[in-house]
């Protein structure tokens, strides 16, 4: 009997022989599966022992320790540079926000190499009421005069040159014929006292910054004081300065006596330019101590003292503010030159009154050295 639906080939495979079953047959070792013939598994016979399913447990992967990052000598340094920019940066902001600006800048026509600053300390009283121009003795004279007048020089390389210029020096002032050079500046401000030291030197003026009485007693307050030593004692009715031998820690009151006063002092005005010299390096090295950098509410209370009380031209930016500050450092740790006009020995009386005469061929020397 022929099987429908199934192939000749497979009916002798299909046909039982001895009993033997079609699926035991399949299922024997060794057996051909033919091509259509089912794919799953065989079934168990009866009554054979069951085997136990092999349960695969998922494979775990022991988690890895998390390694904690070492910090090296050069991040920890890299870092520390950082807070550090971070820190000065924002120091160096106050300042510059807090400087007031003019128009001081002149249409010149003197050209000179570098950068050059002119640094004047007027006898300004603004900002000091009646009972602190009694305590510090400015007295309550109206106008502006120049007790410091000072070139700062930054060459393209190289180290800066500090130039003190007497106040009583007499020279040429533009439409005026000649005068005292601080006249120039009651005369026209600080545009006419700009082109009169440009005539005088022969050194083109980049940058001017002025500093009144109030700025310094505030800037050296601010600072927590600054270290002076004054090679004598000094007891000066006219400045106020009260001082013994030696060097000392000056508040903002004595600091102002001691750059103001000439009376009292036996080279008079040249005494005077050689203090103020001292106290412009002592304000840098101050500034630059650990003192105040370790101390944020000194370094920002300075910056913010210092910036207030100075003026400076249009031109001058927080970069210019940089270099000047970084010229005065190097000034303080004797890496540049501080020096004053050369003048004549002896006094000097002209047009009525005492004067300071120049050494014009060594003043054209020194002028034409940091030119």
């Amino acid at each position: 009997m022929t099987n429908r639906g199934v192939p000749p080939e497979f009916e002798s495979w299909m046909r039982p022989e001895g009993g033997e079953q079609p699926t035991q047959r399949l299922n024997a070792p060794g057996a051909r599966r033919p091509v259509g013939s089912p794919t799953g598994p065989a079934p168990r016979p009866v009554g054979s022992p069951q085997r136990p399913a092999v349960q695969t447990l998922p494979r775990t992967i022991p988690p890895t320790k998390r390694r904690r990052r070492r910090w090296s000598a050069k991040r920890i340094l890299l870092t520390a540079l950082a807070v550090i920019a971070v820190y000065a940066t924002a120091v160096a902001t106050v300042f510059a926000t807090s400087v007031t600006k003019i128009d001081a800048l002149p249409v010149s026509s003197v050209s000179s190499s570098g950068t050059n600053y002119l640094l004047v300390g007027s006898d300004s009283r603004v900002g000091l009421s009646a009972k602190e121009q009694r305590r510090l003795h400015t007295g309550s004279t109206e106008g502006q005069r120049t007790d410091t007048i000072m070139i700062m020089h930054v060459p393209l390389i190289g180290a800066p040159t500090l130039v003190s210029i007497p106040r009583d020096s007499w020279v040429g002032i533009p439409g005026y014929g000649q005068g005292k050079i601080n006249s120039a500046f009651a005369l026209g401000g600080p545009q006419l006292m700009i082109t009169t030291v440009e005539e005088a030197t022969g050194l083109h003026i980049d940058n001017y910054v002025e500093i009144g009485f109030a700025g310094v007693a505030d800037t050296t307050d601010a600072l927590g004081g600054v270290r002076l030593c004054p090679d004598r004692r000094y007891n000066d009715a006219n400045s106020g300065l009260k001082v013994k031998k030696g060097c000392q820690i000056m508040d903002g009151q004595d600091a102002l006596a001691y750059v103001r006063m000439r009376y009292a002092d036996p080279r008079g005005d040249l005494g005077r330019v050689e203090r103020q010299q001292e106290f412009m390096s002592a304000v840098a090295k101050r500034a630059m101590s650990p003192i105040t950098w370790l101390l944020p509410w000194r370094a920002f209370g300075a910056a913010s003292a210092a910036g207030g009380s100075l003026t400076v031209d249009k031109s001058t930016g927080i970069f210019d503010d940089a270099r000047l500050a970084v010229a005065m450092g190097m000034i303080s740790m004797g890496m540049g030159d501080a020096t004053t006009v050369p003048t004549v020995d002896g006094s000097y009386y002209v047009g009525g009154q005492d004067a300071v005469k120049w050494d014009t061929p060594r003043a054209l020397e020194l002028f034409n050295s940091i030119d």
